[in-house]
């Protein structure tokens, strides 16, 4: 009889073309060319002292796991510090690409693995790291590190990235973080794909929005964007939320796993990450119900409100998060009442619980 779930990834592998998105989808003004947007499960991961040799050495370190996660799977190039993409073949390593690089010097990188350096694409590493001197200056906001999968190869091997998720929060001391369903956007034309952006979050709300970079969400000290599968957050969140006793109260434990990474914990809610898309067009989508759950216990610590998610283009005619009302409700979009809240627990029983093997390293 067949495996209903390996037949599944077979096709998902075979066809993961079409997680790939034409460039201005929505945007008609803007050229086609190229790939604008790519559908992937993305971590996002906020930390302190981007200029420090030993964080870089952390970060250096995520990335050779990361490439080792990539199997035979290829990156094809490198932007670094505002300069021309080079070839993955003039790069060879991001701590090689760094030996150059002083405190004083922008720690940025973006590893893509398109056809073309403007391509979005299904694996990608990147780092938005700050100057020493700017975050002396203790108003520009946190560092991010955010690396995606091809959504395929997190439901084959979904272990294998909570725990690479796991590693770097701990070897960075990461203030905070999130992982699940989102968008690339191309490196090179982020607004004119920013209509694609939102257009998925409609029909799925379990999706990500915005650039990982932004201002507006390296700001958030102390607070969450989003509820995510796999979320992040310090020991002074984690007490701020109630703590652990009180977080393990709501949390059902056969179906979430709570791993300890020294500065904080990570919390994983599910199996696999959840985009809450309808299975067929005459359901509107629906909220994870893991993720209605968590965003519960961690309301104190979850912002609702916040500058504008997205921009858009010039006299765009599509419609993206760039007002505050947008951006907020898209913020409060897991927000429910108690009658919700229990609808949310009774529907998480029809979805597959966590095993042994799915624990996160280090379990509370």
């Amino acid at each position: 009889m067949a495996n209903p779930t390996q037949d599944f990834l077979k096709w998902a592998r075979a066809n993961q073309s079409r997680a790939l998105v034409a460039n201005a989808l929505l945007e008609p003004r803007y050229p086609q060319d190229g790939i604008g947007a790519a559908f992937v499960v993305r971590a996002c991961l906020y930390f302190e002292h981007a200029f420090d040799p030993v964080i870089r050495e952390a970060l250096a370190r995520t990335f050779d796991e990361f490439v080792i996660s990539m199997g035979s799977e290829k990156l094809s190039y490198m932007w670094s510090n505002g300069k021309a993409a080079q070839p993955m073949s003039k790069v060879k390593s991001l701590r090689a690409a760094a030996t150059r690089l002083g405190p004083e010097d922008r720690f940025d990188f973006d590893f893509m693995s398109g056809k073309l350096p403007t391509d979005a694409s299904l694996w990608e590493f990147h780092i938005g790291g700050q100057r020493r001197w700017q975050e002396a200056l203790g108003n520009r906001g946190l560092n991010v590190l955010w690396f995606s999968w091809p959504v395929f190869a997190v439901q084959e091997r979904p272990d294998a990235f909570a725990k690479l998720f796991h590693e770097a929060a701990t070897w960075l001391e990461a203030s905070h973080g999130h992982a699940g369903i989102a968008a690339n956007l191309s490196p090179t034309t982020r607004e004119e794909n920013e209509a694609t952006e939102y257009w998925a979050s409609q029909t799925m709300p379990g999706l990500d929005v915005g650039f990982p970079a932004d201002l507006s969400v390296r700001a958030l000290k102390g607070q969450l964007k989003t509820i995510d599968w796999l979320t992040a957050i310090s020991k002074p969140m984690l007490e701020a939320a109630g703590g652990l006793k009180a977080l393990r109260a709501h949390l059902p434990p056969n179906w979430f796993s709570i791993g300890d990474y020294g500065s904080g914990v990570v919390i994983r809610g599910g199996v696999l990450p959840e985009s809450g898309i309808s299975n067929d067009e005459s359901t509107p989508p629906s909220n994870p119900p893991a993720y209605v759950i968590l965003d519960a216990a961690l309301r104190p610590i979850r912002s609702s409100a916040m500058a504008n998610l997205q921009r858009g283009t010039i006299n765009g005619d599509a419609p993206v998060y760039n007002t505050p009302a947008a951006t907020n409700s898209w913020l409060r979009r897991f927000e429910t009442d108690e009658a919700g809240l229990l609808a949310a627990k009774a529907a998480l029983l029809d979805t597959p619980p966590l095993c042994a093997a799915n624990a996160l390293p280090n379990p509370l």
